[in-house]
């Protein structure tokens, strides 16, 4: 097995299980901050369809003739594909440590 290390260094053995555990917190904190980003995203997308709709126009909620509520659906699949892309990507890295 070849590693790539700098000339002159060595490889340090007991180092190894720091970086696989650095690396396992690392992709639980990125796949965290991606479901929160993609839920802090679907609800201003949510809240801003809404007080459009009802405050200021008077339709229902999800009403065709608002045109926020399309805002709302792409917040909806947005925060979907965040959250399902971030657990993926955290039990992808699980599994390879």
């Amino acid at each position: 097995m070849e590693w790539n290390l700098a000339p002159g260094q060595e490889l340090q053995l007991e180092k190894i299980p720091l970086l696989m555990i650095g690396f396992g917190f690392g992709a639980s904190f990125v796949a965290m901050f991606a479901q929160l980003g993609g839920g802090i995203y679907t609800k201003a997308a949510d809240v801003g369809a809404d007080l459009i709709g009802k405050v200021e126009a008077g339709i229902p909620e999800d009403d065709q003739r608002n045109p926020a509520v399309i805002a709302d659906l792409v917040g909806d699949n947005v925060g979907d594909c965040a959250g399902q892309a971030a657990d993926l990507f955290e039990s992808i890295t699980a599994e390879i440590i």
